[in-house]
């Protein structure tokens, strides 16, 4: 591996380093409402909590569609269907048949607890109430929140620039809780709606089950307050905002993927990896490709003619391409010319071929007589052959 290269690769692991502790010093901010998150705005403090507020009682998070789930809930016994039903994010997303049979769960004698600053229009009408928004503050002061049966409040300064919520107009369910305008008017943040045998308690300010805000409190009096309408001798129910496949969970990569640092880790590694297999290939020496060398077609060649003059009974035609390619070998093997064939090449010849001069005057003078004579039989080319192949047997090599 060149210097270039090391250096190259040495700026892209740097640029890589830099980027991830850049990135790791930079708070996360969005309000996604993950129970299983620590990211200021996520909810993991707060459902980390519910043990203690819910001693003794199992807790089952919903992955699915509540319909889906509530299938399941079906085949169970009686008593084992009843829970306490919670719901934290800033958009309350469930679908019509989904909340069709959110109604049949708590009309059996279920509590649903629903924070949220967005809820569905159905589930609006069906409830009763109605949401309204402040105007987005460009300075967002803090906001107290208060209890119409309870002394606990808390206040906190937001962090979610949605605009205070608050229900609004008529509404079938019991004023529980409020927070104060600036202009000092009460905006019903907290309600009970009842539903045949069960209860729906509808809170409009979500963000205060955030983890940022459960931290910051001086006071959690108003979460204990809050949560403590729901039924301690219930098991919960939890309602996801992220639905996540069970079977993601399960695998073996997902805590890693799931922390910050040791995500950007797993990429870096499998960057280096990559590398070291491309600089690793190009330093292999490719495979040699085994050239076949040159074939000499010329005997086939003269074998092949020699054969159809043969079937055709062309004895002269064979004599002749015999005595050509005969002297073809004389020139290439000996570099002797052909063109007169004398005493001189005679001598010559005999010379370079080791044979006597009279087996060499012998052949020659056949040679040239064939030459200049046309033969119908067989007998002068099986003659021209012996004297030849006397000729190439036992020869002097050059």
């Amino acid at each position: 591996m060149n210097k270039k290269v090391l250096i190259a690769l040495g700026c892209i692991i740097l640029v890589i380093i830099l980027a991830i502790t850049g990135k790791n010093n930079q708070v996360d901010w969005t309000p996604t409402f993950n129970e299983v998150d620590t990211k200021p705005l996520d909810t993991k403090v707060f459902y980390d909590q519910l043990p203690f507020w819910f001693k003794g009682q199992s807790t089952k998070k919903v992955h699915t569609t509540f319909y889906e789930y509530n299938q399941d809930l079906h085949m169970q016994p009686a008593d084992k269907s009843i829970h306490n039903y919670i719901s934290v994010s800033g958009k309350y997303e469930i679908d019509y048949t989904s909340f069709n049979s959110l109604l049949e769960h708590v009309g059996y004698g279920n509590v649903a607890f629903i924070s949220a600053y967005h809820f569905p229009h159905f589930v609006k009408d069906t409830l009763g109430f109605d949401v309204k928004y402040n105007a987005v503050e460009l300075i967002q002061s803090n906001k107290t929140l208060l209890l119409e049966h309870a002394k606990d409040t808390l206040e906190y300064e937001p962090k979610i620039s949605y605009g205070a919520s608050y229900i609004a107009g008529e509404t079938t369910g019991k004023k529980l809780g409020y927070w104060l305008s600036n202009e000092g008017d009460e905006k019903i943040n907290f309600i009970g709606v009842p539903y045949q045998d069960g209860i729906f308690y509808i809170h409009t300010t979500p963000e205060v089950f955030t983890n940022y805000q459960m931290l910051e409190a001086s006071n959690t009096g108003y979460i204990s307050t809050v949560i403590s309408y729901l039924p301690q001798q219930l098991p919960l129910l939890i309602d996801k905002s992220v639905k996540v496949d069970p079977e993601f969970n399960q695998s073996p990569l997902r805590y890693i993927l799931s922390k910050e640092s040791l995500r950007w880790g797993w990429y870096l590694l499998l960057l280096a990896i990559g590398l070291f297999m491309l600089f690793n290939a190009k330093r292999r020496q490719r495979i040699i490709p085994i050239v076949e060398p040159l074939k000499n077609t010329t005997t086939e060649f003269v074998q092949t003619v020699s054969g159809l003059h043969y079937e055709a009974q062309d004895y002269n035609g064979i004599i002749q391409k015999k005595i050509i390619y005969f002297l073809k070998s004389i020139r290439s093997k000996y570099y002797l010319s052909t063109e007169y064939l004398n005493k001189d090449f005679v001598k010559k010849l005999a010379q370079k071929s080791g044979k006597p001069v009279e087996d060499i005057q012998r052949l020659i003078s056949l040679v040239i007589k064939m030459k200049s004579h046309t033969f119908r039989t067989k007998e002068p080319l099986v003659n021209l052959n012996k004297e030849i192949e006397k000729f190439y047997k036992n020869n002097k090599p050059m």
